[in-house]
């Protein structure tokens, strides 16, 4: 896993991305979309933190895509935000979710999209935690990320699960860890006087041997890379 930023994930690859706020799942779960779309792959991508306006935003501002480049815009965006606050659907939004809270809806709209994807493509749910908080039924996350994972990778494309830290005890992280293939977590390292340092771990990944020392996740003229371990 190594060439985790350069070469995406693996066909049928499940992740939980786990860390607080910050701390660079966006930014990794932006790398791997456009990655594989300028592979060929799909990319499709279910925001409940951030409109795909801002998201997209985000991705040119930190350098993972260039203001001339149109790869950006090929990722196709589940809008489950934007009601939140009001507006309508975001331009770049394919589909839009007004009650997230419904988490059978939400499995269903994602579905819905992933089945007309082509093979490889990769589903990215930003975040688990934002749907789980609003449904305020947190008993259902396992069954949520069991049920969707089983048919996104049934299909032979891959999913990511952001999870946000803070909003889960480690019990059920831990537990949740049971129902992927790999587990990756972030940091936040913020020393006095020092610029933040942010680090990614591959805690596990079943069929491979990854190095479970963290790495830092510095931006570069090719996006994110990873430097140590």
């Amino acid at each position: 896993m190594s060439t985790l930023l350069k070469e995406g994930l693996p066909q049928g690859t499940s992740i939980l991305l786990v860390g607080p706020p910050g701390s660079g799942k966006t930014s990794l779960c932006l790398q791997l979309a456009l990655e594989g779309i300028r592979e060929g792959c799909e990319a499709l991508y279910l925001t409940t933190e951030s409109t795909p306006t801002n998201i997209l935003a985000h991705a040119q501002g930190v350098g993972l895509f260039q203001k001339d480049d149109t790869t950006g815009t090929k990722i196709k965006f589940i809008d489950a935000y934007s009601w939140a606050i009001g507006m309508r659907k975001d331009e770049y939004a394919i589909d839009r979710i007004n009650n997230p809270s419904d988490i059978n809806k939400v499995s269903l709209v994602i579905m819905n999209q992933a089945q007309i994807l082509s093979p490889r493509s990769l589903v990215i749910v930003d975040s688990v935690s934002g749907l789980t908080l609003a449904s305020q039924k947190k008993e259902r996350i396992r069954n949520f990320i069991h049920v969707l994972a089983h048919r996104i990778l049934r299909q032979g494309n891959r999913v990511v699960f952001v999870l946000e830290e803070g909003a889960h005890d480690m019990a059920t992280i831990n537990s949740l860890r049971s129902l992927v293939q790999g587990t990756i977590f972030t940091r936040i390292i913020d020393r006095d006087g020092c610029p933040l340092r942010r680090e990614l771990r591959i805690l596990s990944f079943i069929g491979a041997s990854p190095k479970t020392s963290w790495m830092e996740m510095v931006l570069g003229n090719e996006g994110l890379q990873l430097e140590g371990g």
